[in-house]
């Protein structure tokens, strides 16, 4: 085994991919790079017309280890959509109070 096989991890790439016979295929393949993955994917789907949307995944950053910054920055980030959640929690509940008032209001003045 060579040293660049363990330490040249691949990459992940999914890619629509269109078929001569007009049907789309999603697929994923892992290669060294973008033009790699476009290569192995026209390769291994002999009659494709064309190759779209290769994106790479996000697994090597899930496996990465972050920074004390990184980790500061995704906890702030965290705590924002925790309190846009709530906020729209309190504003649905203040809605249905003033709601459930009004139809109080409404019944009280058909008795």
């Amino acid at each position: 085994m060579k040293i660049n096989e363990i330490a040249n991890t691949l990459k992940t790439y999914r890619a629509s991919v269109k078929l001569n016979n007009g049907a789309w295929v999603k697929t994923s393949v892992e290669a060294e790079n973008s033009s790699h993955a476009t290569q192995l994917l026209k390769h291994l789907y002999l009659s494709v017309s064309s190759v779209t949307e290769l994106t790479e995944d996000a697994l090597d950053e899930a496996t990465a280890t972050k920074t004390q910054q990184q980790l500061q920055v995704q906890s702030l980030a965290d705590q924002e959509t925790k309190i846009k959640q709530q906020r729209k929690q309190l504003i649905a509940r203040q809605a249905m109070a003033k709601a459930q008032e009004k139809m109080r209001d409404a019944s009280k003045s058909l008795a």
